[in-house]
């Protein structure tokens, strides 16, 4: 289990360190030099990189700078490094001497970067909740512009101007190449706009102990999930029948993607209440017409229920009714659309949403909240547990919040969403006891193989089925 925090959580968690003794405040910041040090002799070994460019600013994460310069330095690489405002902190100071002391070249800010291949971002730490001042904010697009030359730009611990907790990236915010976090992995780096500016994410402990922490979100691994083997005796009445309700007319491949998606994923049969008169989809899918008797009768026979993908308007009356039966429910599309328009009443059974950002905004009314506070009203307004798709994909299942380390722009593409919905269903039928955070995973590694297939970068959904 990897823990993530909020910036508050990871401040405690340092001043708790200190004051128990187990570490000094120097021995914090040396051992964080001393990862990004490794970093960089282990990971940069350009022969051309001869001027590491190090810009520290006045608190702690300007001391990591002031380590690390030192520590480089006597790696031999040449280090310069400009000071935008004298340290205020005693650790950061002597971090600062010992520069002086091994002949390190710091120089005060002089309104312009000189030419180098790597450039340290020491700037400003996870505590930012506003856009940086002046002269950070100018120093910053100067790295911005130094990115777009294809120069390497190192963050150290978060890209100054994003708030770790959040995500929220300010205006300016450094685009790093990479970013080293320490102590605890913060939350706001793994969603939102942030996951535009860390690059490659890199977490090092520093020697601190996390055995103590309650984590304020999980990162989601294959280890957290429950999928279930299935028996030499079983068959497809023992594992359970899913219902999809969507994919209408016009929209039959929402349907098809999710009824696939779900017999793939350990559905034993999938009934598809369609409207459709066409004759050429999956023969696998059994289907069903959208009146009440009979709807309600195939219904009685499933384990699970989706309700909405490519479900069109006219179908409130069945909606309703599928709503109140006591049957565990995936609600995506237009059954969130349905959700987020209706005097909502609580369902008898358990229920998984699976809304993108507009959808979250529809059902919330607009209110102006970050990812983490968005899923969080979402699951007190309605109950069950829910999956706030997009950058950082965000799971909150069995009062826990996880988060989907992985970025995929790709996956943004029509279809992916029904696919995600049947995954869903398909594990929750064959008895998995964490059908949000299984189906997430499985989504995300079928992502994976199909981009590896492919010889351009992107993908249609349905390649996440091939």
């Amino acid at each position: 289990m990897i823990p993530v925090l909020t910036k508050e959580q990871a401040y405690k968690l340092d001043k708790d360190t200190i004051e128990s003794g187990h570490l000094s405040k120097e021995e914090v910041m040396d051992n964080a030099g001393k990862a990004i040090a490794q970093f960089f002799c282990e990971k940069i070994q350009n022969p051309f990189s001869k001027t590491v460019v190090v810009v520290c600013g006045k608190g702690n994460n300007g001391g990591d700078g002031y380590v690390l310069g030192a520590l480089l330095t006597i790696a031999g690489r040449e280090v310069k490094i400009y000071k935008v405002e004298d340290p205020i902190k005693s650790e950061a100071k002597a971090a600062l001497k010992l520069c002086y002391k091994l002949g390190v070249k710091v120089k005060k800010w002089p309104k312009s970067l000189e030419k180098s291949d790597i450039y340290v971002d020491a700037l400003l730490g996870a505590g930012i909740q506003q856009s940086p001042r002046e002269p950070y904010k100018t120093i910053i697009r100067h790295l911005i512009i130094k990115k777009k030359k294809g120069k390497k730009i190192i963050a150290l611990d978060v890209p100054s101007g994003v708030d770790g907790t959040t995500g929220i990236a300010y205006n300016p915010s450094v685009i790093a190449s990479t970013t080293i976090t320490f102590l605890a992995m913060k939350k706001g780096l793994l969603t939102g706009d942030a996951v535009d500016h860390t690059g490659e994410l890199i977490f090092e402990n520093i020697g601190v102990s996390q055995k103590k922490v309650i984590p304020d979100a999980i990162l989601l691994n294959k280890s957290d999930c429950d999928f279930q083997i299935l028996k030499p005796s079983s068959h497809k009445g023992t594992r359970g029948n899913v219902l999809i309700f969507g994919g209408m007319k016009g929209m039959e491949g929402a349907g098809i993607l999710s009824g696939i998606s779900a017999l793939r994923a350990g559905a034993g049969k999938v009934f598809w209440v369609t409207d459709t008169n066409k004759l050429n989809f999956p023969p696998e899918l059994i289907t069903v017409n959208p009146e009440l008797k009979e709807t309600m009768k195939f219904l009685k026979m499933s384990k699970v229920c989706i309700l909405g993908p490519g479900l069109t308007s006219g179908f409130e009356e069945l909606i309703e009714n599928i709503w109140n039966f006591k049957i565990p429910l995936v609600l995506d599309a237009g059954g969130l659309r349905w959700l987020a328009a209706s005097n909502f009443k609580e369902r008898p059974d358990h229920l998984i949403g699976t809304p993108h950002v507009g959808e979250a905004k529809a059902l919330v009314g607009q209110r102006k909240m970050d990812r983490f506070e968005t899923i969080r009203i979402i699951k007190k307004m309605y109950g069950g547990d829910w999956i706030l798709k997009g950058p950082g994909t965000l799971i909150h299942e069995s009062n826990q919040l996880w988060i989907n380390n992985f970025k995929m722009p790709e996956l943004g593409t029509a279809g992916s969403g029904d696919i995600l919905a049947g995954l869903i269903a398909g594990v929750w039928s064959s008895g998995s006891k964490t059908p949000a955070r299984s189906g997430v995973w499985l989504h995300t590694n079928l992502a994976k193989k199909a981009l590896n297939k492919k010889k351009h970068p992107y993908f249609s959904a349905s390649d996440l089925l091939n």
